[in-house]
């Protein structure tokens, strides 16, 4: 038996404010509004006007598909920015929260922090991709030179050469994989915390000769190698990586393990765990918790919301849930209130991890004020 009747809502608000690419969820309720009713649609998009059709519009852009499955929705956008859970907006056995994965990206304002990392309740361990840039060259037959040690030697498994971690070409060209992550270990301070530990650089994480940023991991084959030192624990946690690129933040990654003593509290207040000094950031602005053996985040009233990325495809199961892409908010509501032993958003709203995704994928940045749509 479905938990929900079929009745759906898709609500969409175009917020036409010029700014940073934010919206502000306590001014939504004063944005246009489109409102198409029913089960499977189709919607398309032209000028910022949105019309519904069972028939294909091929002057218009399609903006996305909804299907009417046996006990849920599925949702196909076709869109070319990055689309992000609005987590307050989830309406659902278990509350407004969103479980976080590996390959998550969490936006708080115009902070981005990525799960890298994830070993789950099963103690199955998972990491998300390198770029093809970060991978090692492998060509046994060249004999390379350490910049830092002067060693010479060939790639192998045992005697690591990073090749095209940064800029340096010719006798700087090449870095022993140990003798860079020593000097790595030398710029980071490590903070043990009620969570777990937190591992700060103290200097910007770069070549020291020709300033090019370097990444935190490197693939070799089919196995990632940190360029920190980090002893994981015998424990489910998350890895979490602060990835804004601005030239006066260092590097943050924060190891959460499950033996928490207490909820994580996120936002720029100085009674929160994970500290974001920006603006756009609420003082209390997420929380991070364990529940039921999962990870999840939860927003705190914020003023730009709690965002987590997810695929173009997802299934919906729950009373109400919000897509947020660009300045764009899609709301989906079902009409009736979710009904005792009703499925929780944890099962059918969860982005397994995308070990398969494209490697060479560029990562969510700011959104622009325009909202792009694929022409279909």
């Amino acid at each position: 038996m479905p938990a929900y009747k079929s009745n759906l809502e898709v609500q969409i608000k175009q917020d036409q404010k010029q700014g940073m690419g934010l919206i502000d969820h306590e001014q939504t309720d004063t944005f246009p509004v489109w409102k198409f009713r029913g089960g499977s649609t189709t919607i398309y998009e032209e000028n910022q006007v949105y019309t519904e059709s069972t028939e294909m519009l091929p002057n218009k852009n399609l903006l996305l598909k909804v299907s009417k499955q046996k006990n849920h929705y599925e949702i196909l956008l076709s869109v070319m920015q990055p689309p992000f859970m609005v987590v307050k907006d989830i309406k659902s056995s278990n509350g407004s929260e969103y479980p976080l994965v590996v390959n998550s990206i969490i936006r708080l304002g115009r902070v981005e922090y990525k799960v890298i990392e994830e070993r789950n309740k099963h103690m199955q361990t998972f990491q998300a991709p390198c770029s093809l840039k970060y991978s090692f060259l492998n060509n046994n037959n060249l004999t390379y030179q350490c910049k830092f040690c002067f060693m010479e030697g060939k790639q192998s498994k045992d005697q690591l050469f990073l090749t095209n971690i940064c800029r340096c070409a010719g006798n700087g060209q090449a870095v022993h994989l140990d003798c860079l992550r020593y000097w790595v270990d030398s710029n980071i301070i490590k903070e043990e915390t009620q969570f777990g530990l937190t591992l700060k650089w103290n200097k910007q994480h770069e070549c020291s000769i020709c300033k090019e940023s370097l990444p935190i991991r490197v693939q070799y084959e089919d196995e990632y190698f940190d360029l920190f030192t980090l002893d994981r624990p015998d424990l489910q946690y998350i890895l979490v990586e602060n990835i804004n690129k601005e030239k006066n933040l260092c590097n943050e990654i924060y190891l959460i393990h499950s033996l928490l003593n207490d909820n994580i509290k996120i936002g720029r207040g100085f009674q929160c765990d994970i500290k974001a000094q920006d603006i756009t950031v609420s003082r209390h602005h997420a929380t991070i918790k364990l529940t039921d053996g999962n990870f999840v985040i939860q927003d705190n009233k914020s003023k730009f919301g709690t965002l987590v990325s997810i695929d173009k495809k997802i299934s919906i199961d729950c009373a109400a849930c919000s897509l947020q892409i660009g300045k764009l908010l899609i709301n989906f509501i079902q009409s009736d209130y979710i009904q005792k032993g009703a499925p929780s958003t944890q099962h059918k709203l969860t982005q397994l991890p995308q070990i398969n995704k494209q490697l060479d994928e560029d990562e969510p940045q700011m959104d622009d004020d325009s909202f792009q749509l694929e022409n279909k």
